[in-house]
């Protein structure tokens, strides 16, 4: 004979929910971040939303994340003092700002990862679930699949819902090592499934025509191959 498990007390339930709540808002926003057709994107003001909320309910700066932060601040310092030897600061500031807004949006994931590691695995969910869905559009728009595709590209280069094929391919190329990782360290039944992703994404990385993004892609593989080969 079995029992019925024990009701949740409203402690429990609130601790759940906002668990929930946590974890789908950070899904979301890594979703968004692969759809930056227009500025400000729909990730961006989500994002600086989330950022304060988060902060305000307590998420703090653990030191392990600490030479990120310090890496992350001395970059755009020195990208602030190279604006100084500029003679036309038309545009300067604006890159400037998305520099310190990246870097920023960087260090609340570390935050966010540091503080429950299991979060990784929703954020990568959220971003591949981006990757996958703006590489197929980048691959419609480069063989003409859907009406009025040729938006998804630019100078007869894929380039999803970005705004510049050289933004797209370096996107597609951290979920592309994701997928890899898990078809070279799954069972069988793991991997299967992620093969299409994989094709997918190298796809409309390869028609993106970056040189960087290829370049970063490849690297990026032998280095994932050469560790799980030494480990």
């Amino acid at each position: 004979m079995t029992t019925a498990a024990p009701p949740l007390s409203p402690v429990d339930r609130n601790r759940a929910l906002g668990g929930l709540l946590a974890a789908s808002a950070i899904w979301l926003s890594a979703f968004l971040s692969g759809f930056v057709i227009n500025e400000p994107a729909p990730y961006e003001l989500f994002m600086v939303g989330l950022v304060a909320i988060w902060f305000l309910c307590g998420l703090r700066l653990p030191a392990a994340i600490m030479p990120l932060t310090v890496l992350l601040v001395v970059f755009n310092i020195g990208g602030v003092i190279s604006m100084m030897t500029m003679a036309d600061w038309q545009e300067a500031p604006l890159y400037l700002a998305v520099g310190f807004f990246l870097a920023f949006t960087a260090i609340f994931f570390a935050a966010v990862i540091a503080a429950d590691w299991r979060r990784l695995n929703v954020i990568m969910n959220g971003y591949l679930t981006a990757a996958v869905l703006t590489g197929f559009l980048g691959i419609a728009g480069y063989f003409g699949l859907l009406p009025g595709a040729e938006i998804f590209t630019r100078y007869g280069r894929a380039m999803g819902a970005f705004q510049d094929p050289n933004v797209f391919a370096p996107f597609l190329a951290l979920p592309s090592i994701w997928c890899l990782h898990g078809v070279l360290t799954r069972p069988l039944g793991g991997a299967l499934w992620r093969l299409p992703l994989l094709a997918v994404l190298v796809l409309a990385l390869f028609l993106s025509f970056s040189r960087a993004g290829w370049g970063l892609f490849v690297v990026c593989a032998l280095l994932l191959t050469m560790t799980l080969l030494i480990a």
